[in-house]
């Protein structure tokens, strides 16, 4: 992948190659359109491959977590409804307004 960033009308202008090179060449492209807002254009392929990993990744963490609570290394937090854990969480329960 290039490190340079295309700019967001360079990249609308040559979507159709870019699209063609991230599908076929597998060749990422990445496109900025302010200095906070950037992104990368990846083959649906290499996405999906990136959801996988991310998703054994936290099954791990959970794993993890688990081993640790077995062990005694933390404190699990028990709640007596989910608007109980909301507010610890400092959340807005479900349907409310934030």
């Amino acid at each position: 992948m290039k490190n340079d960033a295309l700019g967001i009308v360079e990249a609308r202008n040559n979507l159709g190659v870019l699209v063609a090179r991230a599908a076929h060449r597998h060749e990422a492209t990445r496109i900025r359109r302010s200095a906070s807002e950037r992104a990368v254009l990846i083959s649906e392929e290499e996405y999906e491959e990136l959801l996988r990993l991310r998703r054994e990744r936290e099954a791990a963490d959970v794993v993890t977590a688990i081993a640790a609570a077995e062990r005694g290394e933390v404190k699990l937090a028990g709640y007596d409804s989910a608007a109980a854990l909301y507010a610890d969480l400092d959340l807005p329960a479900p349907g409310e307004r934030s």
